[in-house]
Order: C-alpha cells, then sequence, then structure tokens
C-alpha cells in the first residue's frame, strides 16, 4: 500500500474533489470514529478499505461488505506496512 488515508468524520465534511483526488488505487482508507456511519459514502475511494472494529462496537454498527473490520493492533500494522499516512 503506497499511502494509508486515515478517516475521522463523514465524507461530506471534506471537499470530495479534493479528497477523490488525493486518494490513488494503490492507496487504502481506514475509517475510524464517526467516519464509521459514513461507510457508504466512502466505499468507492481505494481498493483496499478498512474499519477499526471497536468504533463499530461502540456505535452499534457492523462493517459495510467492501470493508474489513480490524483491531487496533491490525491498524498498527497497516500503518507500519504502508509507505506514508494522512489523517483527514
Amino acid at each position: 500500500m503506497n499511502t494509508l488515508h486515515i478517516f475521522s468524520k463523514p465524507l461530506s465534511t471534506f471537499s470530495s474533489v479534493t479528497v477523490t483526488s488525493l486518494i490513488s488505487d494503490s492507496d487504502g482508507i481506514l475509517l475510524m470514529a464517526e467516519a464509521c456511519f459514513d461507510q457508504a459514502s466512502y466505499q468507492n475511494l481505494a481498493s483496499q478499505q478498512y474499519v477499526l472494529s471497536h468504533c463499530l462496537v461502540a456505535r452499534g454498527i457492523t462493517a459495510h461488505p467492501s470493508f474489513s473490520s480490524i483491531s487496533d493492533v491490525e491498524w498498527v500494522t497497516l500503518i507500519d506496512n504502508a509507505k506514508k499516512s494522512i489523517t483527514w
């Protein structure tokens, strides 16, 4: 993975032109906090899509089928394996 983009707010918070122009096919996205409620809006931004499992549990929701639910340990591994990360 080239870049891991970490989102904590709904996609509507950001300029969609800016977000889509900065995410490439080789990038991944990770949703946490309030962004978990907006999984459907994020689903086509990257081929690798993740959501933090404890954020889902805290909000009483499940992962969208296109997202992989991951633990905090897996999150650290994702960041370690990415060339860079951007927190939005």
